[in-house]
């Protein structure tokens, strides 16, 4: 499986030791409001975590790529996931991120979509990827207006009203070329 590195994170498969970890950042209900079914009541945190990563772990194993734990090169902590999914109806590759509170307001969600959206493009040749977040969730708008998406519409996603960002390779490969000297 894929292990991408960048100036401060590792985004790797989780394995079996990252289960705490990944159950306390469910356990933040500032992270986890605006996830589908968030914030978790306590007596189902532990569950939901656990459905989470056999999901990863299964998308991976039938796709060859997914969701990452996002563990920080200095602390070598995890702090949180980002990685690529099918959504629910599988009508598209969804971009996905979610980072413990401590690590919000440094751009680590940016660096790591980018990352992420760079291995999709890339080694697993998407054509398009998309995100979806509530919408009075603006923290996230504007880490996907930072990566190059741009709105397209309101729809339904996980059981719930959400706005969709979306980027196509060739847009992606263009902003990519921009930015070259």
């Amino acid at each position: 499986m894929t292990v991408l590195e960048t100036a401060h994170l590792i985004l790797r498969p989780f394995d079996a030791g990252d289960a705490p970890a990944h159950a306390a950042l469910y356990a933040d209900p500032d992270v986890t409001r605006h996830l589908p079914g968030g914030p978790f009541p306590p007596d189902a945190i532990l569950a939901r975590s656990e459905r989470s990563l056999a999901r990863f772990a299964e998308h991976w194993k039938a796709h060859g790529w997914g969701v990452w734990a996002v563990v920080d090169k200095v602390t070598a902590g995890l702090i949180g996931q980002c990685g690529l999914n099918h959504l629910p109806d599988g009508s598209d590759v969804e971009l996905l991120y979610a980072l413990s509170r401590a690590s919000w307001g440094r751009g680590l969600a940016t660096e790591a979509g980018r990352a992420a959206l760079e291995h999709g493009f890339g080694p697993a040749g998407l054509e398009r990827i998309v995100a979806v977040t509530r919408p009075e969730h603006w923290a996230s708008r504007r880490v996907m207006e930072r990566l190059g998406m741009a709105y397209e519409a309101d729809r339904d996603a996980f059981g719930m009203q959400v706005v969709c960002y979306a980027l196509t390779r060739e847009d992606w490969r263009r902003a990519r070329a921009a930015e070259s000297p």
